[in-house]
């Protein structure tokens, strides 16, 4: 990866960005019980169950409070703290330790200022038929506050750039209320094509999208032979069913749901809601780090699991951004 730090490289980066921008529908908003400006911890325990993505075995997972203020993965008796610095590039997901699939428990910890300790029966964690419902359906009523969060962001802009993809951090502006996602994506075909969306990250919203399901995107003879297998109730390897994972291919949805359909258009906005919930989750490692809410702007494109591991402990060591001028703080 290159680490750009000049306005002038970090505007050519962005210059053949998608001019048509998509917004959240105003209907996609929850009122929540969260004041942003504070942290919350689990009040009593609870357990969520279902099958884990990579075992295929039934999964319980134990979501307690989190212990001396800092959140952790636990499995096989070994608990992880939340430190990019363990993170492991395994197979298309965030993995901690020996814990995978952190991701989505990670984005909602961002959206709702949550520090919490998950507990697996298996080393992975289940992909659920509503992804992060689980935890905000449990944890309703069931948070306790913490403490006042100190502001974080970043001192100037720079950019990671790989081969292919990039991600931007730009400091906050005077206005901002959190973080600013600039996010795009480019697949073939018509479904997704070159979608950019441009959102805040608020709890009401996430607590609307939050469910999103993870993505297949497939070319359409696959996308046709998946959607037979899940009709006939799904892999006998890995857990995949129509309720878990949203199936598309270049030019149809294979199992819509109606909520996320924009009631001014006939865009469906599921796929794009679950990228939100995978690119934004590394920035829980930073929050952790610095021990604040994170406020700025993120600029994304072709930004996988990996380019997020990367940036997560990129961001997350001092004396590598001092080299480049940047510091995160307060």
């Amino acid at each position: 990866m290159k680490v750009l730090t000049k306005i002038s490289e970090i505007k050519d980066l962005v210059s053949d960005r998608n001019p048509e921008i998509f917004s959240l529908p105003p209907e996609f908003s929850e009122k929540v019980d969260i004041d942003p400006d504070y942290s919350y911890t689990i009040q009593k325990e609870f357990n969520v169950e279902g099958k884990a993505t990579f075992e295929n075995k039934t999964s319980i997972v134990k979501v307690s409070p989190a212990q001396n203020g800092r959140s952790g993965f636990s499995w096989n008796g070994i608990r992880y703290d939340l430190d990019s610095q363990k993170c492991i590039k395994g197979n298309h997901n965030i993995q901690l330790g020996e814990v995978k699939v952190i991701e989505h428990p990670l984005a909602w910890m961002l959206a709702f200022g949550v520090y919490a300790d998950f507990t697996l029966t298996e080393s992975s964690f289940p992909t659920f038929d509503y992804c992060d419902q689980v935890y905000m359906d449990q944890s309703k009523g069931n948070l306790k506050i913490l403490e006042k969060r100190k502001k974080i962001s970043i001192s100037s802009p720079f950019a990671l750039v790989w081969d292919k993809g990039y991600c931007i951090l730009e400091p906050a502006t005077q206005d901002s209320k959190g973080l600013l996602i600039d996010h795009q994506v480019e697949y073939p075909g018509t479904t997704v094509g070159k979608s950019r969306i441009v959102t805040e990250l608020t709890p009401e919203n996430f607590s609307y999208f939050g469910d999103a399901r993870t993505t297949a995107f497939r070319n359409k003879k696959d996308a046709e032979s998946f959607y037979q297998i899940g009709l006939a109730g799904g892999l006998k390897d890995y857990p995949f069913t129509l309720e878990n994972v949203l199936l598309l291919d270049e030019d149809k949805i294979y199992n819509i749901r109606d909520k996320f359909k924009d009631p001014g258009s006939d865009y469906n906005f599921e796929f794009i809601c679950h990228e939100l919930i995978d690119i934004v989750s590394w920035l829980r490692f930073v929050e952790e780090k610095y021990e604040g809410k994170f406020f700025g702007k993120m600029t994304t494109f072709l930004f996988d699991h990996h380019k997020q591991i990367d940036i997560a402990q990129f961001s997350c060591n001092p004396e590598e951004l001092e080299k480049y001028g940047i510091r995160i703080g307060n």
